[in-house]
């Protein structure tokens, strides 16, 4: 099978469908909501049709893939209107189980990509791991055909294991991305710019999968203890950025808690009041009396 619908018009639809069809798949629709947008996309593709309907029931296509938000899913799987002839229906997301297609359907799936995509940057779908999920075995086998064309990652996974995957990957790539966002307006802050850090994160990154775990690769002052140094950056926070003063302490706490440096509360908090007294007394100190002692 190598006739293929796509149903969405964002970033994965776009990406995917490209990869199909470089591939030799055939793309016959592309459905959007918004026909304007089905227009755009079904451009890009041979002989694609754009619809703003979910009646394929005339369609030559045999795979159909849902490429739509993870909300949007279920109400697609309930309004489309497959044609007779056998053909499969899956999805792209790595949150949603399998299940709500097959609530609706016999023939269904989960084709999903473990990427982030980005309309601006072309993506290499070789290095791609591409997840397939199936409600038989022969559903399984036309998807690894499919999948196949496109990368050499092609891996079976249930939706047990995809839920824990797609948590695997929100902590990998949306919560890395933001603290590199945040990153940006601190280093901003200090007079420089995002692409300064490159090296160092692109350094982090390579050491996180070039030793045993990235556990072996952790430094800063939580990894050593430094209370003093954290205190300083809280100190900092506190002033410029209040807004990054939890995300840093539950950062803080968490990389000491794996490490196994971890220092309670009440200890950084008896830190904290211990510096404040000694600023307090450095601040009440008669200096003129020093400088006169000195000129004696």
């Amino acid at each position: 099978m190598k006739n293929v619908t796509i149903i969405g018009s964002g970033r994965v639809a776009t990406h995917l469908g490209i990869a199909l069809e470089d591939k030799g798949a055939i793309i016959h629709e592309v459905y959007s909501r918004h026909l304007k947008n089905a227009k755009v996309l079904a451009k890009k593709f041979y002989d694609a049709v754009s619809v703003d309907h979910l009646d394929f029931s005339k369609s030559e296509a045999e795979i159909f893939i849902i490429a739509v938000s993870d909300t949007a899913i279920e109400e697609v799987a309930k309004d489309i209107i497959l044609p007779k002839h056998r053909c499969i229906l899956v999805h792209t997301s790595g949150a949603t189980p399998m299940e709500v297609l097959a609530n609706y359907h016999v023939l269904t799936g989960v084709f999903y990509p473990l990427q982030t995509f980005s309309m601006e940057k072309k993506v290499d779908f070789k290095q791609v791991p591409l997840c397939i999920d199936g409600t038989s075995k022969s559903v399984l086998d036309v998807l690894a055909s499919l999948a196949v064309r496109i990368t050499p990652k092609v891996y079976h996974i249930n939706s047990e294991e995809r839920k824990k995957l797609h948590i695997s990957a929100v902590f990998a790539c949306n919560f890395t991305n933001h603290l590199l966002e945040v990153s940006s307006q601190l280093v901003k802050n200090a007079g420089l710019e995002l692409n300064d850090l490159k090296h160092l994160v692109n350094e982090t990154v390579d050491k996180a999968f070039s030793l045993p775990t990235p556990k072996d690769g952790q430094t800063g002052p939580a990894v050593r203890g430094d209370v003093k140094t954290i205190h300083r950056h809280e100190k900092e926070l506190q002033k410029d950025f209040p807004e990054f003063l939890s995300m840093y302490q539950l950062m803080t706490d968490a990389i000491m808690q794996k490490q196994g440096n971890y220092i309670s509360a009440d200890q950084i908090l008896a830190f904290d009041q211990e510096s404040d007294e000694i600023e307090e007394d450095n601040s009440t100190t008669d200096f003129d009396e020093d400088e006169d002692d000195l000129e004696e």
